[in-house]
């Protein structure tokens, strides 16, 4: 194990579209304005972004990219390829921060926050500043 580890998360929504677009620009592909890039992004929940630019350069092979103009791409062309790719669930993405969670970092503070956090949702005063603690006569 580790002293230390880096967490990437997964790209969420947004950025799969964007990357989608991207990826499939750079090598050589056009996206139409019907092409369902959004299902797409839907579709790549739980994927890396290496998996999403592995898909997009598998799909837009030279002879694939010379079709275009016959032929625009079609969402099916992706699904098979991206299935190929590793998909991490929610619940395996869950098991491995919460360790990460659980065990605060002791140059970032995070432990004395969130006791600060925890004794201000249960009505503690003992977790303020002392700087807050100033009297309200002055």
């Amino acid at each position: 194990m580790f002293d230390r580890s880096i967490y990437f998360p997964y790209p969420d929504y947004t950025t799969c579209c964007r990357m989608w677009k991207v990826f499939i620009e750079q090598y050589g592909g056009v996206l139409t304005t019907d092409f369902p890039l959004n299902t797409l992004a839907h579709m790549s929940s739980g994927y890396s972004a290496g998996s999403i630019r592995k898909t997009a350069e598998f799909v837009l092979t030279p002879f694939r990219r010379e079709k275009l103009s016959s032929r625009p791409l079609k969402l099916a062309e992706f699904i098979g390829p991206l299935s190929q790719c590793a998909v991490t669930d929610k619940e395996t993405m869950e098991e491995v921060i919460k360790p990460m969670i659980d065990k605060p970092l002791p140059f970032t503070n995070d432990a004395k926050r969130r006791k600060d956090i925890e004794a201000a949702l249960r009505g503690d005063d003992e977790g303020g500043d002392a700087k807050k603690k100033k009297k309200k006569g002055k």
